[in-house]
């Protein structure tokens, strides 16, 4: 994984041997959240809100763009655990690799050195695209909620 952060935001790419179909469905599947983020419920499609729960409280993100498979992006609205977040933007580019796989471009919008949890997101970002990976290449995932 490559990590970068600039005025734009926490920025990652991911590698996936699994097809962009398949990266994406874990974007936008409530079920599929809960198995590699937190527990998740809602729809997660354009128009929709996610409702997560971090160790008993809840951030709230509003669905507003599915592409599939190409593109996920959702605005957070509320952030109990981590305040910073709210109004910041989550985006997720979804492109095939040559091999067959998918390459993911995620940014979160917003979320820079200045902001009181970076570094702790920094480090939450690390774990969860890591089990993002696992879920869709492997059926694993690691959810932190």
């Amino acid at each position: 994984m490559t990590a970068t952060t600039d005025i734009a935001g926490y920025q990652a790419t991911k590698t996936f041997e699994s097809a962009p179909g398949a990266v994406f469905d874990a974007l936008t599947s409530a079920d599929a959240i809960t198995r590699w983020w937190a527990p998740a419920t809602g729809p997660g499609i354009a128009g929709g809100e996610l409702r997560l729960m971090f160790r008993g409280q809840e951030v709230r993100m509003r669905v507003d763009e599915t592409a599939p498979p190409a593109r996920v992006g959702w605005t957070v609205l509320a952030s109990v655990p981590t305040p910073d977040w709210a109004g910041t933007a989550i985006t997720f580019d979804i492109a095939p690799a040559g091999d067959g796989g998918t390459v993911l471009r995620f940014t979160h919008h917003g979320l820079t050195p200045q902001l009181e949890c970076y570094s702790m997101c920094h480090a939450g970002w690390t774990q969860s695209l890591a089990s993002l990976v696992d879920y869709v290449d492997r059926d694993g995932g690691n959810a932190s909620g």
